[in-house]
């Protein structure tokens, strides 16, 4: 017999749960080079046991972590949320400045986030918020928490997590 609160954890990683993205990011007052990355990203949720004796079932939290990924594949990852970015949006395309910096992005290369910088930490912040999205239509009571990281290099990695109360 087990005293105290038991809680398990699964995680999925690897694999096609990744994206390769173009994207700058601000800080201090400037404005990095616009370069990508091949982004990887894990999925971590921790609860009890659920009636079938699973926390949560891994093919659907890699399902919905691929389709996440795959939106944001191949695209210039635009933080629209950024307050050192004037954006314009025009029929076709985006203009992205940034003091002297001007940019165009077609509008179909362009993945829109909410988001205040496309840093890392914020995008697994984003990835996070839109897997708990997706997740509504599930069962997840026994769930405690969703926790995903981000990695922009082998030795980079950005985590966000979410609980539940």
């Amino acid at each position: 017999m087990t005293d105290g609160i038991v809680s398990r954890k699964v995680k999925v990683q690897g694999g096609t749960l990744k994206f390769s993205a173009a994207h700058f990011i601000t800080f201090g007052g400037k404005c990095e080079r616009l370069h990508g990355h091949n982004y990887g990203v894990l999925v971590e949720m921790e609860g009890t046991l659920n009636e079938d004796k699973l926390v949560f079932d891994f093919t659907i939290i890699k399902k919905l972590t691929r389709e996440i990924c795959q939106r944001l594949n191949h695209r210039f990852l635009l933080p629209m949320l950024n307050p050192h970015l004037e954006l314009k949006e025009l029929p076709d395309e985006w203009e992205v400045r940034f003091g002297e910096k001007r940019y165009i992005f077609p509008r179909e290369d362009v993945v829109e986030l909410p988001i205040d910088n496309s840093t890392a930490e914020r995008l697994a912040e984003y990835i996070c918020n839109e897997l708990r999205n997706a997740l509504a239509k599930y069962s997840i009571v026994n769930v405690q928490s969703i926790m995903v990281g981000v990695e922009e290099a082998p030795t980079q990695m950005a985590y966000y997590r979410i609980a539940f109360v």
